[in-house]
């Protein structure tokens, strides 16, 4: 059963409990990220988890903030921006093409009725 809540369809209340989840890891992770800062432990190498802490628990943050946007995008967004990521780790060149394209794509797509 909490499957099915969990992946819910969008209405089902579904959204609302992953919006509480990604707000939840926000802040396990900003804590820890406090927590090491605080009281760094006396072994080394605990610094990649720290900045990683820090760097994720601010983007789920930022994800939290905007899910109702999020929510709402299109399918194809969702599957053009990691490759847009890929291809752009590979090639950074290409950024100066990439981001006007990404740009274009995003102002000319079709618009669906209005938002409720």
């Amino acid at each position: 059963m909490c499957g099915r809540v969990f992946w819910g369809k969008k209405g089902t209340g579904g959204e609302v409990l992953k919006r509480h989840l990604v707000g939840i890891f926000a802040v396990v992770l900003l804590l820890v990220g406090v927590a090491l800062t605080l009281w760094p432990p006396g072994e080394t190498g605990y610094q990649q988890f720290l900045a990683a802490a820090w760097r994720v628990g601010a983007l789920m943050a930022v994800l939290w903030l905007a899910y109702p946007e999020v929510i709402r995008m299109p399918v194809w967004i969702l599957g053009t921006i990691p490759a847009l990521v890929v291809v752009l780790a590979v090639k950074p060149k290409w950024f100066v093409i990439a981001l006007p394209v990404m740009i274009l794509l995003v102002v000319l797509s079709p618009r669906r009725g209005p938002r409720q």
